[in-house]
């Protein structure tokens, strides 16, 4: 069904659904129902497509902790925030002729190139990914004026094959893709930050010189053969509306971890011989955040040594903040030892964690 024949059929059965209401719909109302009719549209469409091999380019969205924000309100609330996000973000995917594969949590995934191939496949995606992150810039602003917590997502864009058709059987079937594209676009997002969309090494090559590229995570998990790389996605070049807007102020993901931490203070260019032990709440590759015995002012420095890097030496790093909390202070640190075999060791450990997860 072209899109604007599928679009008309949608306004006539919403309309239509309004008639039998006896009264027209708020516009979230509304605009729900109209994911909820393109969904059974897909759903009648696609119920009898065969399984086949085609190149596809996945994109999946995930919001930035949101399991600890919906830890904080009541869960009405967290129903209707994350509605309000499905909604927003279906109605970005649909308007750049994407296929809305599925809601997995608070993540959306869609696909580019099924049902059918097209030859501008990836570069709608790129679009699609550029304009979500921008739309959340106005999902907030209405948001905030509400009174409702900002909400920030991470984009991955996978290009490859895989096998898309209806999976399933009489009882349950669905209209979807797997393999190994759709695999690295699920590892990927995890490391996209707030803000951030990554794209694979074949997205990236596939792009060739349209779009401008920032930062570069090479990640070399245990059993992979070669290093996988990701690229951030900055801009589309030639379109001055296709920028990404610049949200995170980190610049590399973290893990929650409980991991022991011995360190010394460091006075002057002096350290200090008594060792002070401590726990690490979370670790990323060029930092942490750790309950410590003793409050460290900002920019104290301490010399640590960190259980994952235990054989390779020690660690320099400076504190960020201080909190103070029941019995320990929750402290900030940056790692000031950075390119170090140490350093190194815990920048493999933290995407060692992320990749199996």
């Amino acid at each position: 069904m072209q899109q604007a024949n599928r679009e008309r059929f949608e306004t006539r059965l919403v309309e239509a659904i309004e008639d039998i209401l006896r009264e027209p719909l708020p516009d979230s109302r509304r605009n729900l129902l109209r994911v909820q009719v393109a969904e059974l549209i897909e759903g009648v469409l696609f119920a009898d497509q065969p399984i086949v091999e085609t190149e596809i380019t996945v994109l999946l969205a995930d919001l930035r902790g949101f399991s600890s924000l919906s830890a904080s309100l009541p869960p009405n609330r967290v129903s209707a925030l994350l509605n309000r996000f499905f909604i927003a973000m279906s109605e970005v995917i649909v308007a750049h002729d994407g296929l809305i594969d599925k809601f997995i949590g608070d993540a959306v995934m869609a696909l580019f190139g099924a049902p059918r191939r097209q030859d501008d496949d990836l570069r709608r995606a790129l679009a699609c990914a550029v304009a979500m992150q921008q739309a959340m810039q106005a999902f907030n602003a209405t948001g905030v004026a509400r009174g409702e917590p900002p909400l920030y997502i991470g984009i991955a864009l996978s290009t490859g094959p895989a096998m898309v058709g209806n999976f399933g059987s009489m009882l349950y079937s669905e209209y979807t893709a797997i393999g190994d594209t759709v695999n690295l676009a699920a590892r990927m997002e995890i490391y996209s930050l707030r803000g951030q969309i990554l794209l694979s090494e074949a997205s990236r090559r596939a792009a060739g010189d349209s779009i401008k590229i920032g930062q570069v995570n090479e990640v070399r998990p245990k059993g992979q053969p070669e290093p996988v790389r990701f690229y951030e996605l900055r801009a589309i070049k030639g379109r001055a509306n296709a920028v990404v807007p610049r949200i995170e102020l980190r610049n590399a993901p973290r893990i929650k971890v409980d991991i022991p931490l011995v360190f010394r203070r460091v006075e002057g260019k002096k350290v200090m011989p008594e060792h002070l032990s401590g726990r690490i709440q979370d670790l990323g590759y060029n930092g942490m955040c750790a309950d410590l015995p003793v409050c460290l002012p900002p920019c104290a420095e301490i010399v640590a040594r960190l259980e994952p890097c235990s054989q390779t030496g020690e660690l320099y790093a400076r504190v960020v903040r201080t909190r103070p909390g029941p019995g320990y202070y929750r402290t900030s640190l940056a790692f000031t030892s950075v390119g170090t075999p140490a350093q190194q060791v815990i920048k493999r450990y933290v995407d060692d964690q992320l990749w199996r997860r």
